[in-house]
């Protein structure tokens, strides 16, 4: 019996500036993604509660803002429940350039999640050592040790959750103001165990290569063995096997 590829959901509800700002800085990263699994996307709220509706996605990249206004709260709660019975979502790309922090704490809210919109800066970031035991010791491999990044943070994640941290003596990075010692408690990326599927944040804002692996390594963490949807109302069970993703990145950068 053939294994199918498994399917993945863009969502990208933000405006025409952010759909060509992605579309931009984010070729390499949709080559790759494309190379491992089918792709569709969904624009507009209507579109994706009709796709998420049939529970053939396992995994939802929001790779813009558009979902953290107000009129997508429904949108939001129904994302919530996708990852809870088996799904991932990954809040990635130019989501954390296009968010305002009031909207970002009350889209955690919907998650059930303590997160809250962090601090906006640049630094060197080390992986979290407790990364082996949410990725398993050959995935975090792929992962870098240390890199810079420009992101937003967030706040209130659980030690376990945060995948990169800054040490003590970590600094601030810019080329206008003088360094600056860093929120220890904050983190530019966080991923868990949601339910019985997962839930993940990016806050880069420039595409770094570590970034690109760490998103192949959500990926393929998701994807390690068929997944179990539960209809609740109806009390049915769909099982769909999903081939494993590769952990792989491209190799490009952005400044």
């Amino acid at each position: 019996m053939a294994i199918s590829r498994p399917q993945i959901l863009y969502l990208r509800l933000g405006n025409d500036t952010q759909a060509g700002i992605f579309d931009d800085l984010y070729q390499n990263v949709r080559a790759r993604v494309a190379s491992l699994a089918s792709t569709q996307e969904a624009t507009s709220m209507a579109i994706a509660q009709s796709l998420l509706s049939t529970q053939s996605f396992k995994i939802v990249l929001v790779v813009d803002g558009g979902i953290s206004v107000k009129k997508h709260n429904a949108l939001q709660k129904q994302l919530a429940s996708y990852a809870t019975v088996g799904g991932t979502v990954i809040f990635c790309c130019i989501f954390s350039g296009f968010v305002r922090p009031p909207d970002m704490s009350k889209l955690w809210k919907n998650f059930n999640e303590p997160w809250a919109s962090g601090d906006y800066h640049r630094s060197t970031f080390y992986l979290s050592q407790r990364m082996k035991n949410v990725f398993g010791s050959q995935r975090a491999r792929s992962l870098l040790s240390e890199y810079s990044m420009k992101a937003l943070h967030l706040a209130n994640v659980p030690v376990g959750s945060r995948v990169y941290v800054p040490l003590e003596q970590s600094r601030t990075e810019s080329r206008v103001f003088p360094p600056t010692a860093v929120d220890n408690s904050q983190t530019p990326a966080a991923f868990h165990k949601y339910g019985d599927g997962w839930l993940g944040y990016i806050g880069d804002v420039n595409n770094e290569n570590g970034s690109q692996a760490l998103l192949m390594a959500m990926l393929g963490k998701s994807n390690l063995k068929p997944i179990r949807w539960r209809q609740k109302r109806l009390g049915a069970y769909k099982v769909r096997f999903c081939a494993q993703l590769d952990e792989g990145c491209t190799n490009s950068r952005y400044d």
